[in-house]
């Protein structure tokens, strides 16, 4: 007995798309802008959402982001943890 398959011959697998937590994101992608669509929010805040695209350069998300947005899609841009730890300045008063 063979099985029938209800997928168009040559059409893509409808495989959803990967849910994570904001901060699982950022360290996936370090050093990278992330552009995410917010899948859950607590008290407004965003704390999970899936992958729409990443970039090197903000400017390469900014279409993308904008048809987002036409959409009525929430998103958020975020950046994920650096590879380097950064300077830091601490000031010290007497």
């Amino acid at each position: 007995m063979s099985k029938r398959s209800n997928r168009r011959k040559g059409a893509r697998k409808n495989s959803r798309r990967l849910e994570k937590r904001i901060q699982e994101w950022e360290n996936q992608y370090p050093d990278t802008w992330i552009l995410l669509e917010v899948t859950e929010q607590d008290d407004g805040e965003p704390v999970r959402g899936r992958l729409l695209a990443t970039a090197q350069d903000l400017e390469d998300l900014q279409e993308t982001w904008k048809l987002h947005r036409r959409k009525g899609i929430l998103t958020m841009l975020t950046y994920g943890h650096p590879l380097k730890p950064r300077s830091t300045v601490v000031v010290s008063a007497a």
